[in-house]
């Protein structure tokens, strides 16, 4: 190197790139946020994950008692949550966790085909945060995980 190219690097490394705003490190290392999709359909799984992109890290369960289990050593930001399961249905696993001291503030987008007031009301009362009705747009639920998450 000449000498004008090493005290070049160095002013660049040592001002900033020469009052260039640098890179913050720590934007780039933020982990991201996890999201649990329990659903017994691994086809929406793919569907919503699809949906999200891969802003998010992905779990995922395929049973009421492997999402309790999961959102309890996991702690994702968000469960995507349908309401019928195999072994324990949606809305015992949303009042479940929403009683559980470690898991009570996990944010909840129950995603059901039963769409009924009565229905949404149900899912509110156990603590769901959103009641999407199946089959929900891309961008209906990228919003809602938006809302709850940002």
């Amino acid at each position: 190197r000449s000498s004008r190219q090493a005290v070049t690097l160095q002013a660049l490394t040592t001002a900033g790139a020469a009052g260039l705003p640098r890179k913050d490190a720590s934007a780039e290392q933020m982990p991201k946020k996890k999201i649990l999709i329990a659903d017994d359909s691994r086809c929406s799984h793919e569907v919503y994950t699809g949906f999200l992109g891969d802003r998010y890290e992905y779990l995922h369960a395929y049973d009421g008692v492997d999402t309790l289990v999961m959102a309890v050593e996991e702690r994702p930001a968000l469960i995507i949550l349908d309401l019928m399961m195999p072994l324990l249905d949606g809305r015992s696993i949303c009042r479940k966790l929403k009683n559980y001291p470690g898991t009570k503030d996990t944010k909840i987008i129950m995603v059901t085909a039963r769409n009924t007031q009565s229905d949404r009301l149900v899912g509110f009362e156990v603590g769901a945060d959103d009641y999407l009705e199946k089959p929900c747009s891309g961008e209906l639920l990228a919003r809602s995980v938006k809302n709850l998450l940002d």
